[in-house]
């Protein structure tokens, strides 16, 4: 029986009070602080360019923490100090420029990241931003993006090592799944006798969901069964990449009626 710390379901979270909040005439908070800049929609992502076409573009979220006042020029930069990939070489920023102007919250980046620089192993670019007139949060301020040459998912599937929530430290096997555009991760479900193995759906991104799956671990604390769906923050993406066989699955694990567990990180690496 797999050891899982069983933590409270129904657990109180403290308010945190920050300097920057003031009450309104009815009582609410409301953020008085600067627009700071910081990226939005997760900070990280697996990017691949598929052999003959070329290059692969992608958009770039980012925004302020609240509307911005006046026109603001912003710009994507790269931090080559920590930055694998070269600018020109391996990715093109097609535009690195924007401007929020009165009232804005939100802005957009194009990067396009080219076949002749991708190789399988892959490399790592990390983006910053700078304005002139508004300052970068101390959170979500640097955006990496893992870029390489696709592979086909033969090179993926094999024996992985598992660190998760849910097991622990393991050992198991990622195969070819039951349908198209599938794998599954075999005896993940331990104690699900009828469907022990965890089932993934995949895109051309290699962006993985899932459907509500019962674990078939049964907490008689609370009388039934744990499931598993897809984490309700949206930022957490599920993803893997074919070429360096490592994959992130970003789980909740509830109880129908009950609660829930909470989202939760598993990383898989290719042995």
């Amino acid at each position: 029986m797999k050891k899982i710390k069983l933590l409270s379901l129904l657990a109180l979270f403290s308010a945190v009070a920050f300097t920057s909040c003031t009450d309104d005439d009815k009582g609410q908070r409301v953020y008085k602080g600067d627009a700071l800049l910081n990226f939005h929609n997760g900070v990280s992502r697996d990017v691949f360019v598929f052999s003959g076409t070329g290059f692969t573009e992608i958009d770039i979220d980012y925004g302020v923490v609240k509307a911005a006042a006046g026109t603001n020029t912003v710009s994507m930069v790269v931090d080559t100090e920590t930055s694998t990939a070269v600018e020109g070489v391996d990715f093109v920023i097609i535009n690195g420029t924007d401007e929020l102007v009165d009232g804005e919250l939100t802005g957009q980046f194009k990067v396009r990241f080219l076949e002749e620089g991708a190789v399988q192993a892959g490399k790592v670019v990390n983006f910053k931003m700078s304005s002139p007139t508004l300052e970068s949060a101390a959170f979500n301020n640097t955006y990496t993006v893992n870029v390489s040459l696709s592979c086909e998912i033969t090179s993926f599937v094999g024996d992985f090592n598992a660190t998760s929530w849910w097991l622990g430290t393991s050992t198991h096997t990622v195969a070819v799944g039951p349908a198209a555009n599938t794998i599954q991760i075999n005896d993940f479900w331990e104690d699900n006798a009828t469907a022990p193995n965890f089932i993934l759906s995949y895109n051309d991104s290699f962006v993985v969901t899932f459907a509500e799956q019962n674990t078939g671990y049964f907490v008689a604390q609370y009388n039934g069964y744990i499931w598993a769906r897809m984490s309700t923050d949206a930022s957490q993406v599920s993803s893997f990449n074919p070429c360096t066989r490592t994959m992130t699955v970003y789980v909740n694990y509830y109880i129908p009626g009950v609660g829930s567990y909470g989202n939760k990180q598993e990383v898989f690496t290719g042995i």
